[in-house]
């Protein structure tokens, strides 16, 4: 309990954390922008939050890959995962919400208009 007093960056808790930060992130801008657009639906919801539970099922895995066989580097690479495909969903939220970003990086997300 006394790691989870001082969390400090190099805490296994971040293993956790992190990605479940950039979840919230992610769902709080993913609904603003289905708000603002007026296209709030219980089944995109459901099928988003069941893409979230699926990606921290990857960090489970990967963190009992860590305690079963002692192997890091998969739980590390499940974690630098789910954060990187976080990351670029804020980013195409934010995009997509009109947050003024680079042009560079507006080129790069994946923001085509769906039919």
């Amino acid at each position: 309990m006394e790691e989870l007093m001082n969390l400090h960056f190099t805490s296994k808790w971040w293993v956790f954390i992190l990605p479940l930060i950039l979840m919230a992130l992610d769902v709080v801008t993913g609904y603003y922008n289905a708000w603002k657009n007026n296209k709030v639906s219980s089944s995109r919801m459901r099928d988003g939050l069941g893409k979230k539970c699926a990606e921290l099922c990857y960090i489970v895995l990967g963190t009992l890959f860590n305690y079963a066989f002692g192997i890091s580097a998969v739980m590390y690479f499940m974690v630098i995962y789910v954060s990187y495909m976080e990351i670029m969903s804020l980013v195409e939220n934010c995009d997509k919400l009109g947050f003024p970003m680079p042009d560079n990086w507006k080129k790069k997300v994946n923001n085509k208009e769906e039919k």
